[in-house]
């Protein structure tokens, strides 16, 4: 019987896995009028995916980022943005379901929040603060 409660134990305490994200995979585009935003993100491997995203108009490309989520130290799923090319942020997956994902960064001053969701064929992006105001969003489509 000790040696349930020890293994019970250490299932409760485990951290949890990093998520599978094959869902994100691909390059997706937001189109409206003349200003369009895209993504794309590679398959996962090993646990991480590689993502770029700029957003521009007619007149060309008017912002670009790097983008990589990647387990953490202790398993969970870690976002990292590089706005610009700037430094890496981290943002620390705070929840995950089969299709959904969030991040959060409490310490950052804009955004705290990352979340992606697909809903039906659709990739959606927002980011937002913490409680969930000043909201940006994208609803993707494949391209």
């Amino acid at each position: 019987m000790r040696w349930f409660l020890i293994a019970a134990v250490a299932l409760v305490s485990a951290p949890a896995a990093a998520a599978d994200l094959s869902w994100m995979s691909g390059c997706w585009q937001q189109v409206q009028q003349e200003r369009w935003t895209e993504e794309c993100w590679t398959m996962p491997r090993a646990g991480q995916l590689m993502g770029s995203g700029r957003a521009g108009d007619a007149a060309g490309v008017r912002s670009f980022e790097f983008m990589r989520i990647a387990p953490g130290a202790d398993g969970v799923s870690v976002f990292w943005g590089a706005p610009g090319g700037g430094s890496a942020v981290p943002f620390r997956q705070v929840s995950a379901g089969d299709r959904e994902i969030v991040f959060e960064n409490p310490n950052h001053d804009f955004p705290t929040r990352v979340r992606y969701w697909r809903d039906g064929e659709a990739l959606n992006a927002e980011i937002s603060g913490a409680d969930g105001t000043k909201p940006m969003s994208w609803r993707f489509v494949r391209m």
